[in-house]
């Protein structure tokens, strides 16, 4: 009798099933092509002895899958049921019976029934755990970059890097996806398989950052910069540089304030709310929303580095400074050779000196001595906002070309019947009659602006107060009118004479 192989062929297969599960010896059988079609093999067997058709089970270790292999009767012609077969898995294996796939099963069977041997069919399989998932932590801010900046010329900028984390207020900084219990299985004979939870992990919040409910979502309190260790998070809207700011920290640009306790060296850029400099700061460009504080003082090249701010500056002294300033400049010690724009501008400490460079006030200066013996001219403006002034002149460019656009939109329509219907329908011609009513609309906004500016640039009483020595040589320019000190003068208040246009002084009395 022949036997033949369900499925893929190998005749090591058909070998092996001979002797190791038949028990054949090699005289009773032999593998053959088959001549029914080509890489198909035979089992022919040559033996009288009669061995029934063979079953047997592979269950898995996990006990989630049982595979079958049926081997038909040699001289036998007894056939196998699925119930048999089913029988055996559910009372010899306790297999549960919703666990058996009847289909794969009972096609075996069929195979087994037409003379073919069936090997590592899959007839029984349980549902796996599916074991949870760790929680996820995700940062969503941007990590600092520590390679210096490619210019587009082909250069690099070795002081444009980031080597710190800035956040903004309520910015999403932290996801975090909780861990989950994961989902029970059952073998195939029914016992539950526990899944593995996952394993959790929290966000651990130092300051300045709030999470929901939930502990899911975690955002910036303020801007600031962000400290993470682990899993700990902070946001701290004071960044603290310890030392200098150089090449091994690089330009800083940052919505909050800024401390640094060393110096700023020479050709860095800090920008801030508001920058503190416990040190020297050396041809260097500071720029603050709000305030500036340094301590020591700023030591310039001309025309090189600036400080500017919105509010108010202080400084220790003052070499070669570029300082404009929205508010109060306070100087503690001396100031020389420096361009100065300020609101006011306060340095009346005991020796506290101003000379040589340029200085503009808008409303009051308040210093110790001015001038020096042995100096040359020095100018001191007194009475206008450069700041102000300097947004009107913007205004003032607006206008002109709000105005020479109106001009020319008003030329193209008077070279139009606009009484024409047909003309007025046009949809270019309507755009250019829409156009000129809003840039007239715009236009007196902008001269009304350019106008509030210009009035509020002007000081009503503006005014030097002098607490010791002011030098000849000093130049004082009050709202336009000019004088120049020519002899020594101690103890004095210069203020302008409407109705004279001219500077005038008096002597300001001990207790001032």
């Amino acid at each position: 009798m022949t036997i033949k192989l369900a499925g893929e062929q190998d005749k090591h297969k058909l070998d092996f099933a001979a002797r190791n599960v038949y028990t054949l010896p090699n005289e009773e059988y032999r593998v053959l092509p088959s001549s029914a079609k080509d890489g198909d093999y035979i089992l022919e067997v040559k033996t009288i002895r009669m061995i029934e058709p063979i079953i047997r089970f592979v269950i898995s270790d996990d006990m989630l899958t049982a595979r079958i292999s049926l081997y038909p009767g040699i001289n036998n012609d007894k056939k196998i049921s699925y119930q048999q077969v089913a029988f055996m898995l559910t009372e010899k294996h306790k297999v549960s019976p919703g666990y058996i796939d009847d289909k794969a099963l009972q096609d075996a069977v069929n195979l087994l029934n037409e003379g073919f041997i069936v090997e590592g069919v899959t007839v029984c399989r349980g549902n796996p755990p599916v074991h949870g998932k760790n929680a996820v932590i995700e940062y969503l801010f941007e990590r600092p970059s520590v390679k210096p900046k490619l210019l587009p010329n082909g250069k690099v900028d070795y002081k444009e890097f980031t080597k710190f984390i800035f956040v903004q207020k309520d910015q999403l900084i932290i996801k975090r996806t909780p861990a989950d219990k994961g989902k029970d299985g059952r073998d195939i004979t029914g016992n539950v398989i526990k899944a593995v939870e996952g394993m959790d992990r929290q966000v651990e919040v130092v300051d300045g950052v709030y999470a929901n409910l939930e502990k899911t979502e975690f955002r910036s309190k303020y801007n600031g910069h962000i400290i993470l260790s682990g899993d700990t998070i902070t946001v701290l809207p004071l960044l603290q540089i310890d030392g200098d700011v150089d090449m091994r920290i690089g330009n800083i640009r940052f919505e909050g304030t800024i401390h640094i306790t060393g110096n700023v060296q020479s050709g860095f850029i800090i920008e801030a709310d508001d920058i503190i400099v416990d040190g020297i700061v050396e041809n260097a460009e500071l720029k603050a929303r709000n305030t500036i504080v340094i301590r020591r003082g700023i030591k310039g090249i001309i025309s090189k580095g600036f400080v500017k701010a919105g509010g108010n500056v202080s400084i220790g002294y003052g070499e070669n400074a570029r300082i404009s300033t929205g508010g109060e400049l306070s100087i503690e010690k001396y100031c020389y050779n420096s361009t100065i724009e300020a609101n006011s501008i306060v340095a009346n400490g005991k020796d506290t000196i101003i000379n040589g460079g340029e200085i503009k006030a808008f409303s009051t200066i308040k210093v110790s001595k001015i001038g020096s013996k042995s100096s040359g001219r020095m100018e001191v403006a007194l009475g206008y906002s450069p700041l102000l002034q300097a947004k009107a002149e913007k205004v003032k460019v607006e206008i002109t070309q709000l105005s020479d656009s109106i001009s020319r939109i008003s030329e193209a329509l008077s070279k139009l019947n606009i009484s024409d219907p047909k003309i007025q329908n046009n949809p270019k011609v309507k755009m250019l009659i829409d156009s000129a009513d809003a840039f007239k609309r715009r236009l007196q906004l902008l001269e009304k602006k350019y106008n509030d500016l210009n009035s509020k640039s002007v000081c009503d009483a503006p005014r030097i107060t002098v607490e010791d020595t002011i030098y000849p040589g000093v130049e004082l320019k009050i709202l336009g009118v000019s004088r120049i000190i020519k002899s020594e003068m101690t103890r004095v208040e210069f203020t302008y004479n409407e109705y004279a246009r001219e500077i005038v002084n008096k002597p300001i009395s001990a207790s001032c």
